[in-house]
Order: C-alpha cells, then sequence, then structure tokens
C-alpha cells in the first residue's frame, strides 16, 4: 500500500517523545545538555528565524549529515553524539517528525519533537531569532 506524506509523519510521531513550547523553554533556561535541530530549508529559516540556540539542518541532508559512516566532511560534528537530547522543529512540526523519526532510526537515543513547530512557539510567546 502507498503511504502519503501524512502517513509518514503520523507514523513518525507514534516513535517521539513529544514536546511543547514551555517545556523546550525551560529546558533551554536549565541549560539542559540538547541540540535543537530545525529541519527546514535555510531559506526557509533565514526568512522566519529559528529558536535562538538552534541548528538548521534541512531534512534533505539530515541523512548524511547524522551518519557515522559518512567521510568526515559530509558529517556536521554538532549532531554525532547519539546519547545528547535532540529536539527536533520546523514550521509547523511536520516535516521535523520525519526528522526526528530519522534520527531514531540511526541510533540517537533521545529525540523529541516541538509540537506546533516554531509557528506554534511563536503562537505561544517566544520569539525567533533572524
Amino acid at each position: 500500500m502507498k503511504k502519503t506524506f501524512n502517513d509518514f509523519v503520523e507514523e513518525s510521531r507514534e516513535q517521539l517523545e513529544i514536546i511543547n513550547s514551555d517545556k523546550l523553554n525551560n529546558m533551554i533556561n536549565e541549560k539542559e545538555d540538547i541540540v535543537i535541530i530545525d529541519v527546514n530549508d535555510k531559506e526557509d529559516v533565514e526568512k522566519r528565524g529559528m529558536i535562538d540556540g538552534a541548528v538548521n539542518i534541512s531534512l534533505g541532508t539530515l541523512f548524511y549529515k547524522a551518519d557515522e559512516n559518512v567521510p568526515e566532511d559530509f558529517k556536521d560534528q554538532r549532531i554525532q553524539n547519539r546519547n545528547q537530547k535532540v529536539v527536533v522543529t520546523c514550521s509547523l512540526g511536520l516535516c521535523a517528525a520525519i526528522g526526528g523519526k530519522l534520527l531514531k532510526d540511526m541510533g540517537f537515543e533521545d529525540v523529541a519533537l516541538l509540537e506546533g513547530g516554531v509557528s506554534k512557539w511563536e503562537e505561544d510567546g517566544y520569539t525567533l531569532k533572524k
């Protein structure tokens, strides 16, 4: 049976811890050892901004940038620690869910999805940094 984008999103969400904006804000304020990944494309992130301290690694490049078994110059060293908590986000949280499942499949132990993405983050009164 063929799968739709929404099928991939729903299957991915089932495998992730889902956190809200307040929880992520508390994690940031408590200086927890986390990496926040915005999986939107660079052009989109530059227009809208992203959560302060987040790194932008587009979903299309996450496959190899998070991989342990590619040449060093393909990797993104900020996301090589499989034991560090990772929070994935995007505009609405849809592509982030897929990215989060990808990271889980690649051996990342603790992956969370920001519910509603950065749109909900802003709606909840938090700011984005450009």
